[in-house]
């Protein structure tokens, strides 16, 4: 009766978590990022969508338009829009190539208003640096599997959606 019983008390506090981790709190991470970038995005005088353009161009060397265009999945025209806005807000530069004159690359700048963002983004890195360092390897590495999977799953269901989008077009 016993075995029944854990079992039974097992299989609920799975779907407890299962619950709380699928649904509740990716559902609040997911909120609260949005919302933590948007602030910022404020701040900065820019859409958070140039937020996240401006990151990938943090992220990557030598990214161009078109490069920007094939990560985020946006059309070259909202690329072009999004480093418009980048530059007039003095946190993104067009700089031509010094090896091949007809690519252009777009830059962070070393700027007021990127100084005005960064210390916002280094908190973060500090506060998730102390949390990060309260797992175990072998727990890092379930939560990195995780966060790739969970990436892999909205990286899919944007394809989706743009495509269901572009259908009714």
């Amino acid at each position: 009766m016993r075995k029944s019983s854990n079992r039974m008390s097992s299989s609920r506090k799975r779907k407890e978590l299962e619950h709380a981790v699928g649904f509740e709190a990716g559902r609040e991470l997911g909120a609260r990022s949005i919302l933590f970038h948007q602030a910022i995005a404020t701040i900065a005088g820019v859409a958070v969508t140039d937020l996240k353009c401006l990151d990938y161009i943090e992220r990557m060397s030598d990214v161009t338009a078109g490069d920007l265009s094939r990560f985020t999945g946006l059309t070259t025209g909202a690329i072009t829009a999004a480093i418009d806005r980048l530059e007039k807000a003095g946190l993104a530069r067009r700089e031509r190539s010094e090896t091949d004159r007809r690519k252009v690359f777009i830059r962070l700048c070393d700027s007021p208003a990127m100084a005005r963002i960064a210390p916002f983004y280094e908190a973060l890195g500090q506060e998730s640096a102390r949390m990060i360092s309260r797992y175990t390897t072998a727990q890092l590495e379930t939560i990195k599997d995780f966060c790739e999977r969970c990436t892999e799953i909205m990286r899919h269901q944007t394809e989706i959606v743009r495509s269901s989008a572009n259908k009714d077009s």
